[in-house]
Order: C-alpha cells, then sequence, then structure tokens
C-alpha cells in the first residue's frame, strides 16, 4: 500500500510548507497539492487527487464551512479534516454539519495530526480528545454553553436572517423595523451569545442546524 495523498489548504504560505514538510519526514504521507484559499480548491476539486484533504478553518474569501459543503454537492467524496485555532463547540459542530470528516485544533502534535490523517483516511472520524473534553467540562460548568436558545424570539428571528447573509436594511424592511432597530439587536444578539463577528454568528447557526451554507 502506498502512502496516504495529502492535499493542503490553506492562506499561510509557510503553515502549508511547515505541515508538508513535517508529515513528508517519513514515507506514510504524500503532498500532492496545495491551494491557497477554498475558492480555488472549489475551482479544481476535479483535479484532486487525494487521500485527505487538510483544510484550514479560518480563511479568507470563500469560508472552510461553504468549501466542504460545495465539494460535497459536486459530488467530491474525499475526507476532509479541518484545523482550526478555534476549538469552541460550534466551530467543531459547523465542520462535521458541513460535511468535514475530522477537527483538529492547530495547537497538537504530529502525531495526533497523523492520527487524525490516518483515521479518516480509513473512512473513520476523528475529533480531537482534548477539544471534546475541553467542551464537555465548559458546558457543565455552563460557561460555554452558547446557544441561540438565549434570545428574545425577536432577537431568535434576527439571528436567522443575519445567519443567513442578510442585511441589516433588509431585514428592517422585511419585519417593518428601522435600520437601528436591527443593528441594536444584533449587538445584543453577539453580546449575548458571546461572539464578536457574523462569522461567528454564521458559524453558531450551522452548528444547530439553524440555516444551510
Amino acid at each position: 500500500m502506498g502512502p496516504v495523498k495529502l492535499f493542503l489548504v490553506d492562506d499561510q504560505v509557510l503553515m502549508r510548507q511547515a505541515i508538508a514538510r513535517a508529515l513528508s519526514v517519513t514515507d506514510k504521507y504524500e503532498v500532492v497539492g496545495h491551494a491557497a484559499n477554498a475558492s480555488d480548491l472549489i475551482a479544481n476539486a476535479g483535479q484532486v487527487n487525494a487521500d485527505v484533504i487538510i483544510l484550514d478553518m479560518m480563511m479568507s474569501r470563500t469560508s472552510c464551512l461553504e468549501a466542504v459543503q460545495q465539494l460535497r454537492q459536486q459530488g467530491v467524496t474525499v475526507p476532509i479534516l479541518v484545523l482550526s485555532g478555534d476549538e469552541s463547540h460550534f466551530n467543531v459542530k459547523a465542520a462535521l454539519n458541513a460535511g468535514a470528516r475530522g477537527f483538529v485544533p492547530k495547537r497538537s502534535d504530529l502525531s495526533e495530526m497523523e492520527f487524525a490523517i490516518d483515521a479518516v483516511a480509513k473512512g473513520g472520524t476523528y475529533v480531537s480528545p482534548s477539544v471534546a473534553e475541553s467542551n464537555s467540562a465548559n458546558q457543565s460548568a455552563g460557561s460555554a454553553a452558547i446557544t441561540s436558545e438565549v434570545l428574545s424570539p425577536r432577537e431568535h428571528e434576527i439571528f436567522i436572517l443575519l445567519a443567513q447573509g442578510r442585511k441589516n436594511r433588509d431585514i428592517g424592511a422585511q419585519l417593518s423595523i428601522s435600520t437601528r432597530t436591527v443593528d441594536t439587536h444584533r449587538s445584543n444578539i453577539l453580546k449575548k451569545l458571546n461572539l464578536h463577528s457574523n462569522a461567528e454568528l454564521v458559524r453558531l447557526a450551522i452548528s444547530e442546524g439553524l440555516v444551510n451554507i
């Protein structure tokens, strides 16, 4: 049996080179391609001859989650392993719900990366134990149970519309409220859910199965 063929997607050249060099030390893996962003990966998906795609969670242009879902819609069945510096539980759920087969924190060591690659290459799934344990502990303490359930009915309605990519003025027109009122609701939503951007809001909505990409 030959080496596991890998395709790396990360907008940081140094990160791609570092991962490729680290994994190429042994004969177990062969890096057969690179892409600087998810859009390039999607555009050339038919030419990706790999056993595993390693995809960075945080990229400019097309997001990781959009890329995973679009690849699945195109019929690309190559298992996808997501790397992320953000280990929040809604990032993990969003990645897996979109169609990724594994999730590994960027702080993981090489041995865990190899274990994750081998697991998804063989048709399994992998979530780093450190992520699972941390999220379980935080949820038990009630400190990381980020959920839309804390929102009022109006806030929840606006939460969904924002997650669908609707602009504030369009939301205001649809709900017959002012844009300023929508702005206020958005600020309250982000504060209640401990989020800092619309991108985080979208990932949470996807992880809870409230919207599709």
